[in-house]
C-alpha cells in the first residue's frame, strides 16, 4: 500500500444521514440533493451506510440501493467510503463485493461482535479475508462503544500486516489514541478522527482527516475548521470554540438525532429516525434550535 492511496490523502468526509420520507421509506430524491450539497460545499469525501448514517437500520435491499445512489450521484467527484461491517466474515465480504461493484472508493470496516469469544488472530484473518477479496482500500474503524470490541494501538500496529488497510478512523473519544497509533506505526496509516468533540485534539496529535456527520446548514464552518486544523492554523481555536457548544450537544443527545432535527429547519429535511432509534424530544429540539440560531446557522 503506497502513500498515494485514497485513504492516506486524509480530508473531511461527511457521513450522509440516510433520509426517510413520511412513510418511513428511504427518500432517494433528498439523498441525491443532500449528496450534491455536501460535495458542492467542499467535502473531500462522503460516507454512507455506516454507524451514524444508520446503515444497520436498513434492509439489505435498501443498503444496496443507498450505496448505489450515493456512488451514482457522486459520479467520481469525491471518494465514496462505504461501510461493510457485520458479524460474520462471509457477510462482510458480501457487502464489500457489492460496494466495490457499484463504485465505492474505500471500505469502512469495524470489528462488530455478538459473542464475546473472538480472538485477535481471528480478527486479523477477518480483515485479511476482506483485503484479499477486494481491490479497493479498507479504512479500519474503531468504535468500541457500539461494537464492544476495542482495537488498541498495539492491535492496530499488528494489523499493519494487512496490506489492504490504508487508514484508521478512531472513534473512541480519546485523542491520545491518534498519538499512540502513530508512535507505533509511523506513516503506515492515515489517521482520521470520528467524533466532533475531540477533533481539535486529534489533529494536534497527528490526524489528517475527519469523518463525521453534518448538514449543509453548517457546511462552511465544518470545511473551514478542517482546513484550519489540518494546517495547524491558530484561527482554528476561535472557530472550534464557536462550534464547541454544538459538538457538546451532539455528544449528549446523539449525532443522527441532532442532524435529523436540525434538517427540519432547512430545504433538506432528512425525516425521522427509524425505530427503535429515538428522535429528540420537543424540549431538546427547542434547545438545539436556539443553539443553531445563536450560531447563525438558521
Amino acid at each position: 500500500m503506497t502513500p498515494e492511496t485514497i485513504g492516506q490523502k486524509g480530508g473531511l468526509y461527511c457521513y450522509l444521514i440516510t433520509p426517510f420520507n413520511e412513510a418511513g421509506n428511504v427518500d432517494f430524491a433528498t439523498l441525491e440533493r443532500y449528496t450534491d450539497a455536501i460535495i458542492s460545499g467542499g467535502a473531500d469525501g462522503v460516507t454512507c451506510v455506516a454507524s451514524t448514517t444508520e446503515g444497520v437500520y436498513l434492509t439489505e435491499a435498501e443498503r444496496f440501493a443507498v450505496t448505489k445512489a450515493v456512488c451514482d450521484t457522486t459520479d467520481g467527484r469525491v471518494p465514496v467510503n462505504v461501510a461493510v461491517g457485520d458479524f460474520s466474515t462471509r457477510q462482510v465480504n458480501h457487502w464489500a463485493d457489492q460496494a466495490q461493484k457499484v463504485g465505492a472508493s474505500t471500505l469502512m470496516l469495524e470489528m462488530q461482535t455478538y459473542l464475546p469469544d473472538i480472538h485477535f488472530q481471528d480478527v486479523i484473518q477477518h480483515y485479511q479475508s476482506v483485503s484479499d477479496n477486494v481491490d479497493i482500500p479498507i479504512r479500519l474503524y474503531n468504535i468500541p462503544r457500539t461494537t464492544r470490541y476495542d482495537m488498541t494501538p498495539k492491535m492496530i500496529a499488528e494489523l499493519a500486516a494487512v496490506d489492504g488497510i490504508d487508514s484508521v478512523k478512531d472513534a473512541t473519544g480519546d485523542p491520545h489514541r491518534v498519538r499512540d497509533i502513530i508512535a507505533l506505526t509511523g506513516d503506515r496509516f492515515a489517521l482520521y478522527t470520528g467524533l466532533h468533540f475531540v477533533a481539535r485534539e486529534s489533529y494536534k496529535y497527528g490526524a489528517i482527516g475527519w469523518e463525521a456527520a453534518y448538514h449543509p446548514l453548517f457546511n462552511d464552518d465544518m470545511v473551514t475548521l478542517h482546513q484550519q486544523l489540518r494546517a495547524g492554523d491558530a484561527a482554528a481555536a476561535t472557530l472550534y470554540k464557536k462550534m464547541e457548544p454544538l459538538f457538546v450537544f451532539f455528544r449528549q443527545y446523539g449525532v443522527p438525532q441532532c442532524i435529523r432535527a436540525m434538517s427540519a429547519w432547512s430545504n433538506l429535511n432528512l425525516g425521522q429516525a427509524r425505530a427503535p432509534l429515538p428522535n429528540l424530544s420537543e424540549q431538546q429540539s427547542s434547545q438545539l434550535k436556539s443553539l443553531m440560531m445563536d450560531l447563525k446557522y438558521i
